[in-house]
């Protein structure tokens, strides 16, 4: 298969044997059993009450705004008040979903519901128009048959999908070097970045190398969603660590100094914050602490960020028990570190009704799981252990078994409590993201979803389809394609698909030009969000997040001994576009920029042998001698692209 892993396993869809999986289809007789219930009850006080009013508090329990249809009518003022209050309590209900889908609020619904009900009997404006008790359970008898008509037509239309999609699966097999065409990176490469590239990591540097409280550049939508901080500081720390562990391994300074910050800055209050409202109305709880209930929109994320940093540098820092410090404004503090959030995670699986974890109170994320299960599998292979390897197996299961729709697509999103999911809305970047952490976890249902989006993307002249790609950038909700965009470039990389990656950022150039500014390189239409995503598809190559996460470069703890190192470079002043080293010989690479022009800088350079001498190009030196403790300093004069090196010198 070319390019392709002979020894890889190959998926096809799962049979579409029923409309949801077992635990979907629990939590939705749940959900049946208890509106049965109330329309029981609402029937009851309809039906055997003496009081108008209870009779018109029960017809709304059938149904949200249904009590102001007791007095509604076309004909006259008040029958068409009585009517516009209906649809307006309808709306109000439907915004109340948007408001438990957004921020986690499960009592809206019901309360919104229950207010209208209320409201309407208390309205006293006699009983209830004489016929219109037929025309109500008529309807919702309508209703409920051309909803069962509507499922059966699905389940039909989804099992033959299946059978389509099954089939196309199965002819990409023969074809499948022609799609994921990227060879892997050759051993005993030393990429580097150009200055262009250079100038776009600076977007990232500015915002995370400011004081821990200090957020200038980032962007304050909301808490809540897409757009929330946490998001910004994750992927800005994700694109980081991918460009550290492949264009600078050798180098700490300022670039580890970044992703330090970005992580302290997930322990500011401001940060964090939004939990104790979400567990107050989602799980009627008051801990406002993010970590100690299913949360994985922090504990997975965090825990995800804490393990590329650990994987791109060799730092142990966040494995330091209580690194992460958590202070509430209160006075309560809750420390975590790298092993206790994996720890929360692993232990939050079992009593889960989807074995995944909610993110918002009872919405479970697949994609956010895939990250926090990720996370999971680098603290293993860090540290040496195997706790990933008692939930693999039931992980994929549910995922499959749950969160697959009719079309083989994973669903965004499934309520915990009632089973309902949202439609895979959103465009191609929904269905992309979830390759591209898959692909650590299994790497079979990574292509197997890459190949059924990829139809996706181009006519059928061949010719890309940008009206494939959402128009809304998720990270701050404007209106432009910058989110979509790189976050399909970035799971193309991943995999290996070229042709798509290419594509996806050529048109994100087109559409989102990128201006330079005092050195410094973004997009004005693009969100912070989508200018992190954006740095780690540029680091990215094929199967390079799955080999940081499976192997990292540095075993946690393996820092010292790890080969030479650059330290303590001043930022911006310079650049480090690349910094290799071979530790068995003992040499350094490196190649550096001026980034407010050129000039003489110093050098500072670990990791060597005490006392050894070394060959040096680059530098005013050409011979020097490490002192006791295996450290240098040089004066290097930056002309545009500089190269250091440094090699052991055998015979002084």
């Amino acid at each position: 298969m070319g390019a392709v892993d002979a020894d890889d396993e190959w998926a096809l869809l799962p049979p579409c044997t029923r409309l949801w999986g077992p635990a979907t289809t629990r939590q939705i007789a749940r959900l049946l059993g208890a509106y049965l219930t109330l329309v029981a009850l609402g029937s009851a006080l309809l039906l055997l009450a003496r009081q108008d009013a209870l009779q018109i508090f029960g017809l709304g329990l059938l149904l949200p705004g249904a009590g102001f249809l007791a007095h509604a009518d076309i004909c006259t003022s008040s029958g068409i008040g009585h009517g516009l209050a209906a649809l307006c309590s309808l709306g109000a209900f439907a915004f109340s979903l948007l408001i438990w889908f957004g921020t986690g609020n499960i009592l809206a619904p019901p309360l919104v519901w229950f207010t209208s009900a209320v409201w309407a009997a208390s309205m006293r404006h006699g009983a209830i128009q004489s016929g219109l008790l037929k025309a109500v359970y008529a309807s919702m008898g309508w209703a409920a048959l051309v909803l069962a008509l509507t499922m059966l037509a699905w389940f039909a239309f989804a099992r033959r999908q299946r059978r389509l999609d099954n089939r196309y699966l199965d002819q990409q097999r023969g074809r499948l070097d022609q799609v994921f065409t990227a060879p892997p990176p050759p051993q005993g490469e030393r990429p580097e970045m150009s200055l262009a590239h250079l100038q776009r990591l600076r977007f990232a540097l500015d915002r995370a190398l400011q004081a821990d409280d200090a957020f200038e550049g980032f962007e304050q939508r909301d808490q809540f969603q897409t757009a929330a901080l946490r998001y910004q500081l994750n992927f800005l720390g994700y694109g980081l660590a991918l460009t550290q562990a492949r264009f600078t391994p050798a180098f700490a300074g300022y670039a580890r100094q970044a992703q330090r910050q970005l992580l302290l800055k997930q322990a500011h209050h401001r940060v964090w914050a939004y939990w104790a409202l979400e567990n107050r109305w989602g799980n009627l709880r008051g801990d406002p602490d993010p970590v100690a209930r299913e949360n994985i929109m922090y504990t997975g994320f965090v825990a995800l960020q804490m393990a590329l940093f650990q994987a791109s540098t060799g730092s142990t820092e966040f494995s330091i028990k209580g690194a992460l410090r958590l202070s509430h404004p209160q006075g309560q503090t809750y420390s975590h570190d790298f092993a206790s959030l994996t720890a929360s995670l692993m232990q939050a699986y079992q009593p889960s009704p989807y074995y995944l974890i909610a993110c918002e109170p009872n919405w479970v994320y697949p994609l956010c799981n895939m990250m926090g299960a990720s996370a999971v599998l680098a603290h293993d292979a860090q540290h040496g252990l195997s706790g990933w390897r008692a939930h693999a197996a039931a992980f994929r299961h549910h995922l499959e078994a749950e969160f697959l729709d009719g079309l083989g697509r994973y669903v965004p999103c499934r309520s915990a409590r009632t089973g309902l999911a949202l439609p895979a809305i959103g465009g191609a970047m929904p269905l992309a993201m979830p390759c591209y952490f898959l692909n650590a976890l299994a790497p079979d249902l990574a292509r197997r979803q890459w190949l059924l989006l990829r139809r996706r993307l181009f006519d059928a002249s061949g010719r890309f389809r940008c009206r494939a790609f959402w128009p809304i950038d998720t990270g701050n909700y404007g209106f432009s394609r910058a989110s979509a965009y790189t976050a399909t470039a970035l799971a193309a990389v991943e995999l290996g698909d070229e042709s798509v990656a290419a594509h996806c950022l050529a048109a994100l150039e087109d559409e989102c030009p990128s201006t330079l500014k005092d050195g410094v390189i973004h997009r004005a239409k693009a969100s912070v969000w989508a200018h992190g995503v954006e740095l780690m598809a540029l680091a990215g190559v094929r199967d390079g997040f799955r080999h940081l996460i499976t192997a990292p470069l540095a075993t946690a703890g393996a820092e010292e001994g790890s080969g030479p190192r650059l330290e303590g470079l001043r930022y911006p002043e310079v650049l480090v576009a690349s910094a290799h080293a071979d530790a068995p010989a003992g040499s350094l690479h490196a190649v550096l920029y001026g980034g407010l022009g050129d000039g003489e800088h110093r050098v500072t350079v670990s990791g060597l042998r005490a006392h050894a001498c070394y060959r040096v190009e680059g530098a005013r030196v050409h011979q020097v001698r490490a002192d006791g403790l295996g450290w240098v300093s040089l004066e290097v004069l930056l002309q545009g692209r500089t190269c250091l090196s440094l090699r052991p010198q055998e015979n002084p």
